[in-house]
């Protein structure tokens, strides 16, 4: 059932005539939730959007489902209706990418925040003329994004409202998903790699969308990922008494090892722990320094890239361009440059790594525990931020490493082609005798310390647990309705009232 109009403010704040600026305040803490879905096709996105559906609609939520799918038909002004399987995904594959061609990649978030305004309006908005501002539980599914500009303007508007899904699934399933659809498996094989990286500018990037995710679920049952659903719920408004798993644990420590890398390319972590889940070892990409470890900001002679001219990698591919360009002009070719260029971007020179002055994050993190204690590498599982490379994947091997978990993926590695021997993946039959790389599940490291920090009073004078519920919880991540000038203004006013200013 609606909301009355009474629960909403417009644009133009009118606060309480209270004089307690601090209450005043925390009362404009918005409650609505914009949960964004992103999933690889075939990896069952309709379960993960029925799950969060109820799982909000149980907690006291009212919520508004979008479709991506549904506004791109609407206004590229194609109907899907008729069309069988492959047909509907290839033709909203054609949809999007032509929208995104003509209006930017931000024109599908543009459109769903235009759905979001115009549905609050239907529900909230009363007969006020300025914008709406709802103070209500309200939930907006977006289902679903493809590209990283969507995500990107989805964070810019709704900031720490705005909460990206990532739903895991194997290759292997999502296969079988589209075969239930009865669609061949050449068909399956275009719009899975269009789907993950298309080729067009203005394509579908879902594999690297994917890993801007704020939290990750893998589709095992349903079981399992109402649980998972549920937990996220819990943690967004701060209930339950929820701790971090291992993985969480030790994503977050390899991703807090990151920040202090200064690699001119990318920030990589890595973390290694124990069996028991302690967190052994850390490491990250950067330049070596005499004695042992990498040069970090209290190094007297600091020589990382960023003392030394630059990337040297990118520095020795150009002289190889250069060189292939000599040896293509000196056989006669009038256009050896454009074949040098055509030959560093076309073929594996375009990822060649070995050039680098830095130590990779997952090489450090093993090295750092041999170098500073007596505890083996042997069983323990090593978290990065990144999939590691071919070059970091046989020293994973040789370490005994037993499992490697992981949330970007890194395209340049060649770690399962070149080692099916000794690694695999869930979808490339998993043993016992093998090490395991797994996508990261759970609690992105960017929201680890606001979902798992103390928020309020966890006991009560008498030391018993506080329970809340998620109706009664504000979200832990807070974002306001109002912008400071507004806030600000507030203060003024009640300082002035009690001072007869």
């Amino acid at each position: 059932m609606a909301d009355t109009a009474e629960n909403i403010i417009p644009v133009k704040t009118e606060f309480n005539s209270k004089s307690d600026s601090i209450n005043d305040i925390k009362g404009r803490r918005s409650q609505e939730l914009i949960v964004g879905l992103c999933g690889a096709i075939g990896s069952g996105i309709k379960s993960l959007k029925d799950q969060l559906l109820h799982c909000l609609t149980q907690n006291g939520y009212h919520v508004e489902h979008i479709r991506i799918s549904d506004l791109i038909s609407e206004f590229g002004n194609v109907s899907t209706i008729h069309l069988d399987s492959y047909q509907r995904y290839d033709t909203l594959q054609n949809i999007g990418d032509n929208l995104r061609k003509e209006h930017g990649n931000f024109i599908c978030a543009e459109l769903a925040v235009l759905s979001i305004q115009e549905r609050r309006e239907a529900i909230y908005g009363g007969e006020s003329t300025e914008l709406t501002k709802n103070t209500k539980k309200t939930a907006y599914i977006i289902d679903q994004i493809k590209h990283p500009s969507e995500v990107e303007l989805f964070n810019q508007v709704y900031k720490n409202n705005f909460y990206l899904v990532g739903l895991l699934r194997t290759v292997s399933e999502r296969i079988q998903n589209l075969k239930d659809e009865s669609i061949d498996y050449d068909n399956i094989s275009k719009i899975i790699e269009r789907d993950r990286k298309s080729k067009e500018k203005n394509g579908q990037q879902v594999e690297e969308t994917l890993q801007l995710s704020d939290y990750f679920i893998k589709n095992l049952d349903t079981e399992i990922m109402r649980r998972s659903v549920q937990r996220f719920m819990d943690l967004i408004h701060g209930v339950n008494h929820i701790t971090p798993s291992k993985d969480e644990s030790g994503m977050y420590s390899a991703y807090s090892a990151s920040l202090g890398s200064a690699c001119l390319s990318r920030q990589v972590g890595a973390s290694i722990m124990d069996i028991n889940g302690n967190v052994i070892a850390t490491g990250r990409n950067d330049v070596p320094a005499f004695g042992g470890g990498l040069y970090t900001s209290e190094s007297s002679k600091d020589k990382r890239c960023f003392n030394k001219n630059g990337c040297h990698n990118d520095r020795h591919k150009v002289l190889l361009k250069n060189e292939i360009k000599s040896i293509l002009h000196d056989n006669g070719l009038s256009n050896a440059m454009e074949l040098a260029e055509r030959i560093m971007k076309e073929t594996k020179a375009k990822y060649l790594i070995e050039y680098s002055r830095a130590v990779h994050a997952e090489m450090d993190a093993i090295i750092s525990l041999a170098r500073n204690t007596n505890i083996g590498t042997t069983g323990n599982s090593l978290y990065c931020t990144t999939y590691p490379c071919h070059v970091c994947a046989r020293h994973i091997v040789a370490a005994g490493i037993k499992r490697v978990v992981y949330i970007e993926p890194y395209e340049k590695s060649l770690a399962l082609q070149l080692h099916d021997d000794t690694i695999c993946q869930p979808d490339h039959a998993p043993s016992h005798d093998k090490v395991l790389f797994e996508n990261f599940e759970g609690v992105a490291p960017k929201r680890y310390a606001k979902f798992f920090g103390y928020n309020r009073k966890r006991k009560n004078d008498n030391g018993k647990p506080i329970n809340y519920s998620i109706e009664e919880s504000y979200h832990v991540d807070t974002q306001y309705l109002d912008s400071y000038g507004e806030y600000e203004s507030k203060v003024i006013s009640n300082i002035r009232s009690k001072f007869n200013l």
